[in-house]
């Protein structure tokens, strides 16, 4: 590893450790690769910490909810946290849930239906 590298991959990750309490599964891996984890870090902070078109309350809600949709526990447990520190309130991070499980559910239900419905016109 490059010497400004790990220096870079050091501030990062003491950042990291700053806004979440700890170090992400994911971080802590990837920052073994700077090559890797530099670029991921930055698009993540940008995402999280310095949104242009939304706050960081309305991204942690985001991230909830794809959370809740992907079945992601680790991620889950990540921006709820962030979410309730950051103000959001425990009812809107219940919505939030509910959006992602439900967009999860009604995926399934599209792809179970048209193939219901594609056998049985095929039966027709």
């Amino acid at each position: 590893m490059v010497e400004n590298e790990e220096e870079r991959v050091r501030k990062v990750l003491e950042r990291t450790r700053e806004e979440y309490g700890f170090v992400p599964l994911v971080s802590e891996v990837l920052s073994e690769r700077p090559d890797l984890y530099l670029p991921y870090a930055e698009l993540s902070s940008r995402l999280f910490f310095k949104p242009q078109h939304m706050d960081r309350r309305t991204t942690e809600l985001a991230a909830i909810a794809a959370g809740a949709a992907l079945g992601s526990e680790n991620c889950l447990n990540v921006h709820i946290l962030q979410a309730l520190r950051l103000g959001v309130t425990e009812e809107a991070v219940m919505e939030a849930l509910m959006l992602g499980a439900f967009m999860s559910m009604n995926r399934s239900c599209s792809v179970a239906l048209r193939c219901l419905r594609s056998a049985t016109e095929d039966r027709v």
